[in-house]
């Protein structure tokens, strides 16, 4: 079995022809970008999305399993201008 990895994710709620859509990325590979009707199933997306993005990049999980074992994964925190 695999040893897990945690993502900070991102989820924008749309609009599409009077439908709602959640648009969802994570911050550690914000390049991979998926959608679903719901939050959960934007999730489910992003979960298939990310595993078929390691298995073309497997370093990239290897890199992120490192962070996440130094403890130094990004700090998410918000400021107003």
């Amino acid at each position: 079995m695999r040893e897990k990895i945690q993502f900070d994710i991102v989820i924008y709620p749309e609009e599409k022809d009077k439908c709602k859509i959640y648009s969802i990325s994570s911050m550690q590979i914000p390049n991979v970008v998926t959608q679903g009707n719901t939050i959960e199933e934007a999730k489910l997306r992003l979960k298939e999305a990310l595993e078929l993005y390691f298995e073309s990049a497997p370093w990239e999980r290897e890199r992120l399993k490192k962070i996440d074992k130094e403890n130094q994964a990004p700090m998410i925190s918000r400021i107003f201008l």
